[in-house]
């Protein structure tokens, strides 16, 4: 029986900024959560000029970044930290979204990706990450807990989906503060 991948154990995926010529692949990426009904909140495929401004916002404003996973230049997922609330005493505060190509999930990209995101948190100032996840989406309840974050609630009949309400998990990860 095979080990299953880790971010120890899986392929070195390179981590980098998104670019605009990404766009088609995380695009494609963000639609199969939408195929298989994992996005919380989204119910849409997106288009690709969506997908473009997204990433074009997060080369304008670093402090809100979107990074690629990327193996042998194939894109095997994404993770961008957006604002949580506008207020300016909640801008140390982010909310994370994380997408992983559907034939890549369970082989530690997640994990990876997780880690960068973390990292970047970390790095631009961040106090606290948010997450919002389906309660019915083990896989990605199970990343974020294996990754330091912690159930804080649950929203009963939150997310608005094709075949009903359905419950949120609101998950945190309190930023380690970066040493001077």
């Amino acid at each position: 029986m095979a080990t299953p991948a880790t971010p120890e154990t899986g392929p070195r995926l390179l981590i980098r900024p998104a670019r605009e010529d990404d766009a088609g692949a995380l695009r494609e990426i963000f639609n199969e959560a939408i195929q298989d009904d994992l996005a919380t909140f989204d119910t849409e495929p997106r288009n690709i000029e969506q997908q473009r401004q997204l990433i074009l916002a997060s080369t304008e404003d670093s402090r809100h970044p979107l990074l690629v996973a990327e193996l042998r230049g194939w894109a095997l997922g994404w993770i961008t930290i957006q604002y949580y609330d506008l207020r300016p005493e909640l801008q140390d505060v982010g909310e994370v979204s994380l997408y992983v190509r559907r034939s890549f999930r369970s082989y530690g990209v997640g994990r990876q990706l997780m880690r960068a995101g973390q990292n970047e948190a970390a790095i631009l100032g961040y106090r606290k990450l948010i997450g919002r996840v389906l309660a019915d989406h083990h896989g990605s309840l199970r990343l974020c807990l294996v990754s330091g974050w912690r159930e804080v609630g649950r929203h009963e009949k939150h997310a608005r989906h094709p075949n009903g309400l359905r419950d949120v998990v609101v998950l945190e990860y309190l930023v380690p503060q970066q040493k001077s």
